[in-house]
């Protein structure tokens, strides 16, 4: 701890050296006194003992997350301001913050110098806490990003009333924020959707410090109806807030592709009954006559027969498993991406071949679907690069993954095929040619890219705008 007179800032930084980032803190500015720790429990224990002016703390400790940090403090020392850094543009991030009642957040870069992250330290602090550093700051950082976020972003009093709307609010429905501050909203709401928004805040006192959800319609200064999803987190005892903090989504377009994709179940669901039931049963009657027809005489015809039948309740299996994947998906969860490739190599026959993962995360998926996905490209290197193939499961991007890719290390795809892999029915003369068609089609479905990466050994598919969550994150 450097001494100073006043109460000590609280420094909470990991990494690369709290000592270092501390030191400089003090050099450089007229801070009173900092005490740098490296965990979260520590500044818990300062928070417990003595007065403390403010705290500063990174997103992610060894011991629990700087949001975590946050809202343990908040019990403590409610009205202890508390400063938030982290890489920049992690949105996310800034809106559960503001959601447990953060005082400042920073955004940095990558790694960056003690000096650097000093001088952003020493800005924010003399915002919240100017009477700890003798300098006066600019408008919060804060309070920019919340202005300028892409969500509307409300804070309403116990009985709905709006104290706080940001200004997104004028681009996706056309009111100015003065029509919304000091109203209660609820009469723009669809008079189908009102008794679900009501509930969303009956009650308040029962669940203070909890989050809720709600969906619903709202009509635009237009008269267009907006779908928005809303998360509120109840802070009515935060003397930083003391209201309800709502992060409201436009999910229209989201909620029209859905009911698209369920009109076309409905039609796939009708070809599936036609190939399932008129298909089949020829079949039956076929290998019913080739039984027959062994019986009596022996002839080579039969087996390439059988071979054929086979054949086309492989095609029939896998037409039926597009007009399935093509249905809305199931919820979407943070699914481990590594599990997943395990029970889908589990269903394969791949005796002599291997599969390595290295992702260690979990995505964004529907698990079920992302478990066919991945046996379709597991089976599809296996067919055409060799029983005994190499299979590859990585993530795109080191520091900021975007999505996640499947490789092998086989003679790749001819250039001249590249173009139609993901064609229905395309094929080299083994499998059906379904199965890739099959991956596009449950990507699709989750809103994600796939392509085939070029320059690549061996065939490799790159799955992209794919949320992932590092194992073990808040989700």
């Amino acid at each position: 701890m450097v001494e100073g007179s006043g109460p000590p800032t609280v420094l909470v930084a990991p990494e690369p050296d709290p000592n270092a980032l501390r030191d400089e803190l003090v050099e450089t500015t007229e801070v009173s006194s900092v005490e740098a720790v490296e965990h979260g429990a520590a500044a818990l224990e300062v928070l417990e003992d003595r007065p403390v002016g403010a705290v500063l703390s990174a997103a992610d400790l060894a011991d629990m997350g700087g949001v975590d940090l946050l809202q343990q403090a908040r019990h403590k020392r409610p009205t202890v301001p508390f400063v938030l850094f982290s890489r920049d543009g992690d949105e996310r991030l800034v809106s559960e913050a503001l959601s447990v009642g953060v005082t400042e957040y920073v955004p940095v870069e990558s790694s960056p110098d003690a000096d650097v992250l000093a001088d952003r330290l020493t800005d924010a602090l003399a915002r919240v806490r100017p009477d700890l550093t003798g300098k006066e700051g600019p408008a919060g950082r804060f309070e920019q990003l919340v202005a300028f976020s892409t969500d509307i972003l409300t804070i309403h009093r116990r009985d709905g009333v709006v104290r706080y709307v940001n200004p997104i609010i004028e681009d996706i429905m056309g009111y100015p924020p003065s029509e919304f501050v000091g109203h209660n909203p609820i009469d723009r709401v669809h008079p189908d959707d009102r008794d679900d928004v009501l509930d969303f805040f009956t009650h308040p006192g029962a669940w203070l410090g909890e989050q809720r959800e709600v969906t619903y319609r709202m009509q635009t200064v237009a008269g267009a109806w907006r779908t928005l999803e809303s998360v509120g987190h109840n802070r009515l005892e935060d003397p930083a807030l003391a209201g309800v903090v709502v992060n409201s989504r436009d999910v229209t377009e989201r909620q029209q592709y859905q009911r698209e994709l369920e009109r076309q179940n409905e039609r796939l669901e009708k070809f599936a009954s036609v190939v399932s039931h008129d298909l089949r049963n020829p079949l039956q009657v076929v290998r019913a006559r080739v039984a027959a027809a062994r019986a009596e005489t022996e002839s080579a015809h039969h087996d390439h027969i059988e071979e054929a039948v086979g054949r086309m309740e492989n095609l029939i299996d896998d037409v039926l498993t597009l007009a399935r994947d093509g249905q809305v998906i199931g919820d979407l969860d943070e699914t481990d991406l590594d599990d997943c490739a395990r029970a889908a190599w589990g269903r394969i026959e791949a005796q002599e071949a291997t599969l390595v993962c290295q992702t260690d995360c979990a995505i964004e998926a529907d698990g079920d679907r992302l478990v066919e996905l991945l046996q379709n490209l597991c089976a599809n290197a296996v067919t055409h690069a060799g029983p005994d193939v190499t299979v590859r499961l990585g993530l795109l991007g080191d520091d900021d993954p975007r999505g996640f890719y499947v490789g092998d290390d086989g003679p790749g795809i001819p250039p001249e095929e590249r173009d139609l892999v993901f064609e229905y029915g395309f094929g080299t003369g083994e499998g059906t040619g379904m199965g890739l068609a099959i991956v596009e089609e449950i990507a699709q479905a989750h809103g994600w890219n796939v392509s085939l990466a070029d320059g690549a050994d061996g065939a490799r598919f790159e799955f992209t705008g794919v949320t992932v969550y590092p194992k073990g994150s808040p989700g």
